[in-house]
């Protein structure tokens, strides 16, 4: 039964096979050779971790008896010979046949998803390396695109950091099957807020200046933000619903989408939500 995830290898192949894809994500190659019975075991053993983790790195086999050429490319001397490939290099290899386990955490390390990398990010970031935790975490999520954990702990870094554009960037930047994620949604609408509230000017102001222009949908989207990084939710609310009536679709329909985030944070059980909800029906009635 064919594997999805395994592929074979030749030397017409190999540039676009092996070296362009470790750009995007690890790459395991598998020299073997039929007669050799260990690099068949190896060959099982890489099939099953590539069968379990479902596309999380990509396994090429590159059968030395037909590919004389790639073997010696890359000084295969002994089988079996199982190579790592990042961007475009060997970045780790073994020679002979390893136990099973051995072979996983050896893609898991160089993956870099999982919680052990996000521990990694976190301990650089703590230890004053930012720009080391970030690298950490943009290669996790390279290797495992669907890890929603990884966007979502460089956002709070960032936002912690009050880099809070950089952080609207990598929000922006998620592939579009991430973005209804309910989790993502909600950290998309938080850094909008913060953001906003970071850049607006006193309240009073805002107020004068919505008095005087009660069409200023910036001024009072930054103003309901500073409310919800106040913990006045009631005027919060107000603001976003306001804004929701006034223009429906300005930035996209963030006031809905603010609103929507700010529910699930609240609850159901919340009376504001409750009346907030039935407004904001009445709105599409």
């Amino acid at each position: 039964m064919t594997v999805p995830y395994v592929l074979e290898g030749t030397a017409d192949n190999f540039g676009a096979l092996v070296l362009d894809n470790s750009r995007r994500g690890l790459v395991v190659v598998d020299f073997w050779a039929p007669w050799v019975g260990p690099s068949l075991r190896q060959q099982a053993m890489l099939t099953d971790l590539a069968r379990a983790l479902a596309g999380r790195f990509l396994l090429v086999t590159v059968n030395t008896d037909e590919q004389k050429q790639v073997a010696a490319d890359y000084a295969v001397r002994s089988l079996p010979s199982c190579k790592l490939f990042r961007h475009g290099r060997v970045i780790e290899e073994l020679h002979g046949v390893q136990p099973e386990a051995d072979y996983r955490r050896l893609v898991e390390r160089h993956l870099g998803g999982g919680d052990s990398t996000k521990r990694a990010a976190l301990a650089a970031w703590q230890g004053g390396e930012p720009d080391r935790a970030l690298q950490l975490l943009a290669e996790a999520g390279l290797a495992d695109p669907a890890d929603t954990g990884v966007p979502e702990l460089m956002v709070k870094l960032l936002l912690q950091a009050g880099r809070y554009g950089d952080a609207l960037d990598v929000l922006e930047s998620l592939p579009p099957e991430l973005r209804p994620v309910a989790s993502l949604r909600r950290l998309r609408a938080h850094a909008r807020f913060v953001a906003a509230a970071a850049a607006a000017p006193p309240p009073e102001a805002m107020v004068a200046q919505l008095a005087a222009d009660p069409a200023d949908s910036a001024t009072r989207f930054r103003l309901a933000a500073v409310h919800l990084v106040a913990d006045d939710y009631e005027a919060a609310v107000a603001q976003l619903l306001d804004l929701a009536r006034l223009d429906p679709a300005w930035e996209g329909g963030l006031a809905r989408e603010g609103l929507l985030a700010l529910f699930e944070t609240l609850g159901d059980e919340a009376g504001l939500v409750r009346r907030a909800r039935q407004a904001l029906a009445s709105l599409d009635a």
